[in-house]
């Protein structure tokens, strides 16, 4: 499927959203996303809708749109919703995975190395969050569990903005990639209660996380 000119505006500006290039609460529109990327305002309306459908903008009728700010309470149901699965698949993983799948895994960790010392550059910050992702959901597609992996993969944005700015800094950033592979040795070893047990405490980071966040930046969030 070719890479529309819709597609690349609306990925330019999730990133841009994702990685703080553009603040919450800022101001926007399709003729300063159209000025921004030098397209037309049709790919720029076009990806302030598909954004919309993803909270990631605001549009208020007769008003104007602008950049959501993060919803601790969208976002603490999303993670619900992402713990929940992940652990589930579990069994499934164990079950299933191969060699081949193993190698998967090490390349998403190595691409996040790749790019960790790098996270000041909107664009590595990105790659870095797609390469988590990816490694997460080698469990959903390794156990057959493809709808909850588009769950995940769809319905995670306010959550993913918290993963993300929580590990632009570096000891989050490293204590990610540490699990990570802690995580492919348990399954190297057949560890699978070693393996539920640090995946819940990775995942359980979270909760955490988003107080120590807003507690620091509070403009960022919702009232």
């Amino acid at each position: 499927m070719a890479y529309s000119l819709n597609d690349q505006t609306y990925d330019r500006l999730k990133r841009d959203i994702m990685t703080l290039v553009l603040m919450p609460g800022e101001p926007v529109s399709a003729a300063k996303i159209a000025e921004r990327y030098n397209v037309s305002r049709t790919p720029a309306r076009e990806a302030i809708v598909r954004l919309e459908t993803e909270a990631l903008v605001d549009i208020y009728p007769q008003v104007g749109t602008e950049i959501s700010k993060i919803d601790e309470g969208r976002a603490k149901q999303e993670w619900f919703v992402r713990k929940t699965l992940e652990m589930g698949v579990i069994d499934g993983l164990f079950a299933n995975v191969t060699a081949d799948d193993l190698s998967r895994m090490r390349e998403h960790c190595h691409k996040m190395e790749l790019v960790s010392d790098r996270l000041n550059d909107p664009d590595m910050t990105f790659e870095y969050l797609r390469g988590d992702n990816d490694f997460h959901n080698t469990a959903f597609h390794v156990a057959g569990q493809e709808l909850a992996a588009r769950i995940v993969g769809n319905s995670m944005t306010h959550y993913n903005r918290v993963r993300l700015l929580v590990d632009m800094e570096n000891a989050n950033k490293d204590r990610t990639l540490a699990t990570h592979a802690q995580l492919i040795r348990c399954i190297e070893t057949k560890d699978k209660e070693a393996y539920r047990e640090l995946l819940s405490v990775h995942l359980g980071y979270f909760e955490r996380d988003i107080e120590d966040l807003r507690d620091r930046r509070p403009e960022l969030f919702r009232e």
